[in-house]
């Protein structure tokens, strides 16, 4: 079947988690990507874990492996004076342009939104910062997980009466990369229509702020601050985690309705049925949490589960990283992709959570080893010889 973005070309700068992200979206979907690196300036994931077999190298991050699946790697010195000789013809190749630097980079290598239109004018750039490209912060650096203390997320993490507590590392580079690629999609859809290009400017933090816009419209609407609730929701009868029997073991539960608490104390069981019990949780506060976890700490984690949603209740183990691979809804759903790679060997690749029915995503290949794909991508898709591409390499701007 014809992917989505089958025949689409895309010229990768992006580095870390938020830009390859969005464009591993497009690779997925049957896009052309190729990625930009170089050994004096390779995409910093490569250098941090977890590595394969614990033995670090810049092929071996398994990081850089599930952001990079179905790309294609070369290697170019976007430093060297000559490196317009490679990249310019790339950017005439290309239908996308992206980048995640901080604003002004790609400008210094003459690789602005405005200079490759002058190359390309039905060309999209496409380019991810922290801060977005202009105001007071533009040029700070920054990271996701600053991103998500400047958003307020950190502030909103944790119990009430402890300090905050810092939610999954870089927060923005899991949640921006999907407005990233919505963008995307409507400036391509766009360009269908009128044959122009354009600009995308997108700020992981105030993609992340839209997470908070309840929290930000209660503030408006009364004044009061938000503050950290634990796992708590002001709209259920309980909305919590408990510990279970074993080491570290947990299950989340919820219960929306009266009925759904109510099956949820038939099922622990010795429930007295008291008033205090059946109330709202907004007037007991941690008495039915306790008394809830007093009850589950016997339990095995999957058994509750089990039982619990066979009676109606929202329920699920909480899974540990070293769980996921053998998590059953996961392996039902062929969430995981098994994909030979180079240096690595088989390893398995997240694949896509959505499922499109008449043009399903496919994992082709595994992530590049750097610059791997060099000779290849300038003989296929420039038109480059051996004698141009040994010249190239021989300058230093292939390595």
């Amino acid at each position: 079947m014809t992917k989505i973005f089958a025949g689409l070309k895309v010229l990768d700068f992006t580095w870390a988690a938020a830009g390859p992200i969005v464009t591993k979206q497009l690779a997925d979907n049957g896009a052309t990507v190729v990625k930009v690196e170089s050994s004096r300036h390779p995409d910093s994931v490569r250098l941090g874990g977890p590595f394969k077999d614990d033995r670090p190298g810049l092929n071996r991050s398994g990081f850089f492996a599930d952001f990079n699946s179905s790309k294609l790697g070369i290697a170019v010195d976007t430093n060297h004076p000559r490196a317009h000789e490679v990249l310019k013809p790339l950017v005439e190749w290309a239908d996308i342009v992206a980048d995640s630097f901080r604003p002004g980079v790609m400008e210094r290598w003459g690789l602005g939104p405005d200079q490759l239109r002058a190359i390309n004018p039905s060309l999209i750039t496409f380019s991810s910062s922290l801060y977005g490209a202009d105001g007071p912060w533009s040029q700070h650096p920054g990271y996701g997980a600053q991103g998500a203390a400047l958003v307020g997320l950190h502030g909103m993490t944790g119990w009430p009466d402890r300090p905050p507590a810092t939610p999954k590392g870089a927060y923005t580079d899991s949640v921006s990369p999907r407005y990233g690629a919505a963008a995307l999609v409507a400036a391509l859809i766009h360009r269908q229509r009128t044959g122009e290009g354009q600009h995308i400017d997108l700020s992981q933090i105030e993609a992340t702020l839209n997470f908070l816009t309840p929290q930000l419209l209660s503030y408006q609407q009364t004044g009061v601050i938000p503050e950290r609730a634990g796992n708590r929701d002001p709209h259920a009868e309980l909305h919590g985690v408990f510990a279970c029997a074993g080491d570290d073991c947990w299950i989340a539960i919820e219960a929306w309705t009266g009925a759904a608490w109510s099956a949820c104390v038939s099922v622990l069981g010795d429930g007295d049925g008291s008033d205090e019990l059946q109330a709202p949780l907004s007037r007991i506060g941690e008495a039915r949490e306790r008394w809830i976890e007093e009850r589950t700490k016997s339990w095995d984690a999957a058994d509750l589960a089990d039982a619990l949603r066979s009676a109606g209740v929202a329920a699920g183990v909480v899974i540990k990283g070293s769980q996921m691979l053998a998590e059953p809804i996961l392996t039902a759903r062929g969430h995981f992709w098994y994909l030979d790679h180079a240096e690595m060997g088989r390893l398995a690749y997240s694949g896509p959570a959505y499922r499109f029915e008449r043009t399903p995503s496919e994992l082709t290949r595994a992530a590049p080893i750097l610059g791997a794909d060099t000779d290849d991508v300038l003989h296929a898709m420039l038109g480059f010889d051996d004698r141009r591409i040994a010249d190239l390499r021989e300058a230093g701007v292939l390595r």
